[in-house]
């Protein structure tokens, strides 16, 4: 049936974004500017999660516990993209968003969303 068809060129479309909405959220963690605010890039195509630090962790050897990052820093980028216009998860308990984009996302679009978080993220960090 040609729901169950493997596009190898949809594939390599899919393997692209990938490769690039890891890029632009590694730069983000890598950023002098965001303070080691980005912990952690992980996941698989593009479904992929960004670990905040966070003041308070889960203990005192939490390897996420950073003092003098910002608090509730998951939940404020969010908001701060959703006000960009770019709707972002963040998990339950976790300093974690969770970026799920369509499939077939545009060059464009996924560095437009890109360029948001990285905004989003610098601006929570200015404000503490």
């Amino acid at each position: 049936p040609p729901y169950l068809r493997t596009d190898a060129d949809a594939d390599g479309r899919v393997r692209c974004r990938s490769a690039e909405l890891f890029a632009a959220l590694r730069a983000v963690r890598d950023d002098p500017a965001t303070k080691g605010a980005v912990v952690d890039v992980r996941g698989q195509g593009l479904m992929v999660a960004v670990e905040f630090a966070s003041p308070t962790g889960a203990g005192a050897f939490d390897a996420l516990r950073v003092a003098g990052a910002p608090e509730k820093m998951a939940g404020r980028v969010a908001r701060k993209c959703v006000e960009k216009g770019m709707l972002l998860l963040t998990t339950s308990v976790y300093e974690v968003v969770r970026f799920i984009p369509a499939l077939n996302i545009s060059a464009d679009d996924l560095a437009k969303g890109c360029a948001i978080f990285a905004e989003a993220v610098a601006e929570v960090v200015r404000e503490g």
